[in-house]
């Protein structure tokens, strides 16, 4: 009698904790896709597949954030609709200093081996859109990408949309 009691309380204590994660991992996945949408402008809806990392933490908050959100093809035709509305995505190719810090490269014989984008699994992605806005306390202009190499740090947040594989990939860096 005794061990039922003891089992039955500690099946008890099991429930509630499991209970108590999936709470705590719906409430952070309502922030998450609610920071995203607000930052990219467009609605990412809850029922999507993410794969999500932030490093950021320790005294300045530098660090990555990374996200892969994967949209089924209902999903996907939305979010499209959404970003071709909005003035503040842009048709690929990326502009030549993005392209420069997610893949590396050669401007003015100086060689940029950042490759970021092959750091977290991002491919080359040919058909889609970019977003793209400068955190940096000294940008003049968030939408623009002109100054990111003139400045000992970056704090930035790029996306990029790949219509091929209703893909979107999000990325902040904060140095």
């Amino acid at each position: 009698m005794i061990k039922v009691r003891s089992m039955k309380k500690q099946l008890k204590y099991i429930f509630l904790f499991l209970i108590f994660i999936c709470l705590l991992t719906g409430c952070f996945s309502q922030a998450l896709y609610k920071k995203i949408s607000a930052t990219l402008g467009i609605k990412i809806p809850a029922n999507v597949k993410i794969e999500y990392e932030d490093t950021h933490g320790g005294f300045h908050g530098d660090g990555e954030t990374f996200a892969k959100i994967e949209f089924d093809a209902f999903q996907a035709e939305e979010i499209l609709r959404q970003i071709e509305s909005l003035e503040s995505w842009h048709e690929l190719p990326l502009s030549e200093n993005l392209h420069l810090i997610m893949y590396g490269g050669e401007k003015d014989n100086v060689e940029y081996a950042y490759n970021f984008a092959k750091s977290f699994g991002i491919p080359h992605v040919k058909n889609g859109y970019w977003f793209f806005v400068d955190r940096h306390d000294k940008s003049s202009s968030p939408e623009k990408d002109e100054n990111i190499f003139k400045r000992s740090s970056f704090n930035f947040t790029l996306a990029i949309y790949d219509i091929d594989t209703n893909t979107l990939y999000y990325f902040e860096l904060d140095t």
